[in-house]
């Protein structure tokens, strides 16, 4: 069978039907200006495109910097004002005239400044599942910021309060100085008067009071001597005072006898006529007598005198020994005294030397405390050092890098691009495979139709020859939608450069592969349809899970494993990832085509096969 001959009368069939012609020109074109305008926002433009509703019970200033954050990349509808808000915002979006909600609680602010995590309720809207999940994750980056405006706020005055105790640190390191300086000195203190009470000798003051008791025990024993001595004295003065007054009384007596013999002379005397020669030598002998008398009762007198002079300076002698006698007794009274006051001077220094013993040991207490301190104000000191360095270190740093250590900063590779150019290297593809499906299975459905399959079988032409002429004629009657496709993706698009021919060349190779794939798929289809609706409606079967598995409405990323695998087996993935590697990342994939090949000859002999299967019937 002559390929080429195939080709001129499959080309002249498509000519001769020109809606169809028309539409192989026009429907491509349509599809891909209707995608580029509904996909033809910037991916670089932040702005939500949609309304979100607000329920504000706080009214606060917390709340006002969240409402602002969310304002500025969306349209806020505050309801706020609105009788029970929560429940109005509720119904909103289960009605579906928000595609989101938010309800911000009562003491949201107060909450918050009382260091709880404050929760807002947000509704969401998830039957729209395109943009619900942009709503959530543009929310949660709005809260985000404004927790971390908050928190660096929070942060930022705890950082005035730690330079405030860093500054108070300084004034209790002063204090410390002087502490350690002041303990210093005290130990010092300490150690001098520790030195002076240990060179104490309470040895020499024992001895000393040993010596002053001993001392006082024989000045005792001559005050009991002495005054044992004035009682003998004054006993031996009694004696004498009663022999003086003995003496006394008999010189009395003899005075009395004196003067009765003077009186006795005189009357003698005086009875004789001493003028008388004859008693003359009498009277003489009386007067002479009588002086002799005279004289002795002037001596008794003058004895009497001495000895009442004597006694007089007995018995002052005897006062002055009674005083003596006085003085003694006080004198032993004062010794006893004494004798107490050294027993208490004994129990002094015997206390002293217990105190100092204690003292000495509370003066190692003191010391050792005071080197306590010393060096407790040293560690103090490198305590509040360390504190002020690392109050420093907190407080140099941006209350932002605490909060958010960690910031997303995201750049597009593509930032210029919109969705559609990221969509184009996919719709591509997926427009050929409908038209190849399309095209392919209706026009085989009508040959079959006219007799002209039936002719082939007649012919006895070998099926897998008819099969491969007739997949082949189609791809290259469909080349020039190829080649459409791709001049209006660089001519209008700008999606590759035209003069870039390596690259050219490797799109439309692709493309051919993929052509010639579904061609051979819808060959199959036709082979097993009895009319062209049949056919249309078994290309759609076919093309529309295609369309879903094939990555450009769903990533592969969120598809169960099965449904992934399944997609990426599809014979349009592989064409779709070689349009993206040529038109979006520069770096065409020429592996891509071993698969396209592979999946080629798998089809062209599942073609000849279905062919084959349904010769002969009806």
């Amino acid at each position: 069978m002559k390929l080429l001959a195939e080709i001129e009368k499959d080309g002249k069939t498509f000519l001769r039907e020109r809606r169809t012609l028309i539409l192989l020109i026009a429907a491509p074109l349509i599809v891909l200006l209707v995608l580029a305008g509904v996909f033809g926002k910037a991916t670089t433009e932040k702005a939500l495109p949609t309304s979100i509703g607000l329920c504000d019970l706080d009214q606060s200033e917390a709340s006002a910097l969240f409402v602002e954050s969310v304002s500025s990349h969306s349209n806020i509808m505050d309801y706020s004002d609105e009788e029970n808000c929560g429940n109005f915002v509720h119904s909103q979006v289960s009605q579906g005239k928000l595609s989101a909600a938010i309800i911000i609680p009562k003491g949201f602010q107060e909450g918050i400044a009382d260091g709880v995590s404050q929760n807002m309720t947000v509704f969401l809207d998830n039957s729209r599942v395109q943009i619900s999940p942009s709503v959530e994750a543009f929310l949660k980056a709005a809260a985000q910021g404004t927790g971390q405006e908050i928190g660096s706020g929070f942060i930022l005055s705890v950082w005035a309060r730690l330079d405030n105790a860093s500054a108070q640190l300084d004034s209790i390191l002063v204090d410390v100085h002087a502490s350690r300086t002041k303990a210093l000195e005290i130990q010092a203190s300490i150690n001098e008067t520790y030195s002076s009470l240990s060179s104490l000798d309470f040895t020499t003051l024992t001895t000393q009071l040993d010596a002053a008791n001993s001392t006082l025990d024989g000045t005792v024993l001559q005050l009991q001597a002495a005054q044992s001595n004035l009682t003998l004295m004054q006993y031996k003065m009694e004696s004498y005072d009663e022999e003086l007054t003995q003496t006394e009384y008999d010189l009395l007596r003899m005075r009395a006898v004196l003067e009765n013999a003077s009186s006795s002379i005189s009357n003698a005397s005086s009875s004789v006529n001493c003028t008388n020669p004859v008693f003359i030598p009498y009277c003489i002998s009386l007067a002479s007598m009588n002086a002799s008398v005279s004289s002795a009762i002037s001596d008794v007198d003058l004895r009497i005198s001495k000895i009442n002079s004597t006694r007089a300076e007995l018995r002052e002698i005897n006062s002055t020994m009674d005083e003596f006698r006085a003085n003694i007794a006080t004198s032993l009274s004062e010794t006893e005294d004494v004798r107490a006051r050294i027993s208490s001077m004994y129990s002094f220094v015997s206390s002293l030397e217990e105190s100092r013993e204690e003292s000495l040991s509370t003066m190692r207490e003191i010391n050792s405390s005071a080197a306590q301190l010393v060096s407790k104000s040293d560690d103090l000191e490198v305590l509040i050092l360390s504190s002020k360095a690392q109050i420093r270190e907190i407080t140099s740093r941006d209350a932002i890098s605490v909060i958010a250590p960690i910031l997303f900063s995201s750049e597009n590779i593509f930032s210029s691009r919109t969705f559609f150019d990221f969509l184009l290297p996919s719709l591509i593809p997926l427009i050929l495979m409908f038209v190849s499906l399309f095209l392919a299975s209706t026009s085989l459905v009508r040959e079959k139709n006219s007799l002209t399959l039936e002719r082939v079988y007649v012919a006895q032409v070998p099926l897998w020859e008819y099969a491969f002429t007739k997949i082949a004629s189609y791809t290259v009657v469909l080349s020039p939608e190829v080649l459409l496709l791709l001049l209006t993706a660089s001519l209008v698009y700008g999606a590759f450069p035209l003069t870039d021919t390596p690259l050219l060349i490797f799109l439309a190779a692709a493309l051919l592969l993929l052509l010639f794939a579904f061609n051979a798929l819808g060959i199959v289809i036709a082979a097993f349809s009895e009319s062209e609706a049949t056919a249309f409606l078994a290309s759609l079967v076919i093309g529309l899970p295609l369309l879903f598995m094939s990555g450009i409405l769903f990533p592969f990323e969120f598809m169960p494993a099965p449904i992934v695998l399944l997609g990426q087996a599809t014979p349009l993935t592989p064409a779709i990832i070689a349009m993206q590697s040529g038109i979006l990342y520069a770096t065409p994939n020429f592996s891509i085509f071993i698969t396209l090949i592979i999946y080629d000859i798998v089809l062209a002999v599942l073609a000849a096969g279905a062919l084959y299967s349904t010769k002969g019937r009806g």
